[in-house]
């Protein structure tokens, strides 16, 4: 009787080594890997190659122009191949839609892509958050990119230049970073962010936009750091705006690029006018 209490207890201890073993093959098996999906050597389109990935997986777009519109509701990354020295061009297939939109997800990265002809965005994200997008080209847009009701979004080395408002658009967008971008020579504003707290703006180019560099309205406690706004109609403007802190940034707005050489016309004019006056006295 003995004997039997002591094989049953070494059944007893050998029973949990059993289990986790199974339970660790069980979970190993389960793991999820992400896939690489390509473009256009696997799906034809961005879209159908969006449709088919699963969370987690990664789309790699090969050179090359593209007219779609694309909606991605998924966590995933969306990039350029690395071999393709030319980013893949991507236009509005309806000039009326975003190019690419972020729809209620979130760890979404977006990265070298360009982005072009919608009447809306180039890269536009609703109420999303975690989502990266760095390297982007996004021009000939209404907005290159906007950010609406999303938070803890990272705006990164994009080039949002030459659409007909603004470069970089945030509306009622908290806690985002804005940096490194070059904004500049839209028909509106480099950088306009509306109603919008707690956001980081650094180290951004805002050049040579219609009206302003940068516009803040009704926008509190961001931090705005280190940003150039050279040879706009207005540098930078904080419009209702409470407790944001400014270091380190650079304004020269048109005026004082104009107003030198409208002095030298003066002069000039000056000079001619005084000449004739002598030319007229003296044969007097």
């Amino acid at each position: 009787m003995a004997h039997l209490v002591k094989i049953h207890a070494k059944s007893k201890m050998r029973l949990p080594l059993t289990t986790l073993f199974i339970t660790a093959v069980f979970f190993a098996a389960g793991t999820p890997y992400a896939a690489t999906l390509r473009v256009p050597e696997g799906h034809k389109t961005i879209q159908v190659a969006v449709d088919a990935a699963k969370a987690g997986d990664v789309i790699i777009v090969g050179a090359g122009a593209y007219t779609e519109n694309i909606v991605i509701k998924k966590p995933l990354t969306l990039e350029a191949g690395k071999e393709t020295k030319t980013p893949p061009v991507i236009t509005a297939a309806d000039k009326t839609k975003p190019v690419i939109s972020i729809i209620e997800t979130h760890g979404v990265t977006i990265t070298g892509i360009a982005a072009g002809g919608s009447t809306e965005a180039g890269i536009y994200v609703w109420k999303s958050s975690d989502v990266t997008l760095k390297g982007n080209t996004v021009t000939g847009n209404m907005s290159g990119i906007t950010l609406m009701k999303s938070a803890n979004n990272s705006v990164s080395k994009n080039t949002a230049e030459r659409n007909d408002n603004y470069g970089i658009y945030l509306e009622g967008s908290n806690g985002n970073t804005v940096e490194k971008n070059s904004l500049s020579s839209n028909y509106d504003k480099g950088l306009f962010i509306s109603n919008s707290n707690g956001n980081t703006v650094a180290g951004n180019q805002a050049n040579l936009n219609t009206w302003d560099g940068m516009r803040f309205w009704s926008s509190n406690k961001n931090v705005i750091k280190d940003n150039y706004t050279l040879r706009n109609t207005f540098g930078m403007v904080l419009s209702d705006s409470n407790d944001n802190e400014l270091s380190g940034n650079t304004s020269l707005p048109n005026i004082f690029i104009i107003y030198p050489i409208l002095l030298v016309y003066i002069g000039i004019i000056f000079y001619l006018v005084q000449k004739n006056i002598l030319k007229f006295v003296h044969k007097g």
